[in-house]
């Protein structure tokens, strides 16, 4: 009887110290410069069952159930970052070595890729596409079928750019509307 006892703590155990998430850290590129300044979080893993990047507790992805397994409903890229209150929702892209920190949402078909970064209250959705190392930030929207900002471009303030605007490198826009 004990024996027995052992063997299904021991499995019990073993069955439920993985997390639903993940089962590894293969998101970690660099164990000594972790993700998120070092939030807790987890690697997740996309709807299509690809390994998906670093989400600190405190950040939203939203999730599916996939086989009886949670996934992430955006595709999440293996190196990418969300952390702080970030949200990503609906079909929306994070790829490369993006990162979307603080009160930044990304949602609708919205890609964000390579280097580039999203943080403070900005917002990008729609089909819009922010890359390369470009930066969205403050209460800044970027949104609209063919809007993009990339290159080293610095979106902040309360500009948006909107419709088919394109900013490209070594632009910086604060304030106002761009595109339509």
């Amino acid at each position: 009887m004990l024996l027995r006892s052992s063997i299904f703590i021991s499995l019990f155990l073993f069955l439920f110290s993985f997390s639903i998430y993940a089962d590894g850290n293969w998101c970690i590129q660099d164990p000594k410069n972790p993700p998120c300044n070092g939030a807790p979080g987890r690697c997740t893993r996309n709807f299509d069952g690809s390994e998906g990047g670093f989400v600190a507790e405190t950040a939203y992805v939203e999730l599916v159930m996939v086989g009886g397994l949670s996934r992430n409903r955006p595709h999440i890229g293996l190196h990418v970052s969300i952390c702080d209150a970030a949200m990503i929702t609906g079909n929306a892209k994070v790829s490369g070595n993006a990162r979307v920190h603080e009160e930044a949402q990304v949602y609708g078909a919205a890609w964000v890729f390579g280097n580039s970064q999203v943080y403070g209250n900005a917002r990008v959705f729609g089909d819009a596409q922010v890359y390369g190392a470009a930066e969205v930030s403050g209460d800044a929207r970027v949104y609209g079928d063919e809007a993009q900002v990339y290159g080293d471009a610095r979106v902040f303030g309360d500009a948006q750019i909107l419709g088919d605007a394109r900013i490209s490198e070594h632009t910086v826009i604060s304030t106002g509307n761009y595109g339509f």
